[in-house]
């Protein structure tokens, strides 16, 4: 198990607004803890300080125009 911090942000690489430390097994599986956090629209997932992935929300539909 290694440790990962996951910051809560405003945007990639952007204002942390909130840390939570977890452990887990590889990158793959802290991005995928990082992805079903409710706490985590869009989050930087760091080890060792470095960012090895970002999560951000799905890109919704442009709205149609008239």
């Amino acid at each position: 198990m290694k440790l990962y911090r996951i910051n809560k942000v405003t945007e990639p690489g952007g204002t942390v607004l909130k840390k939570k430390d977890v452990l887990a097994a590889s990158d793959r599986d802290a991005l995928n803890r990082a992805e079903e956090s409710p706490d985590c629209p869009t989050c930087d997932v760091l080890r060792n300080g470095e960012v090895v992935g970002s999560i951000v929300p799905k890109d919704e539909p442009p709205a149609s125009r008239p």
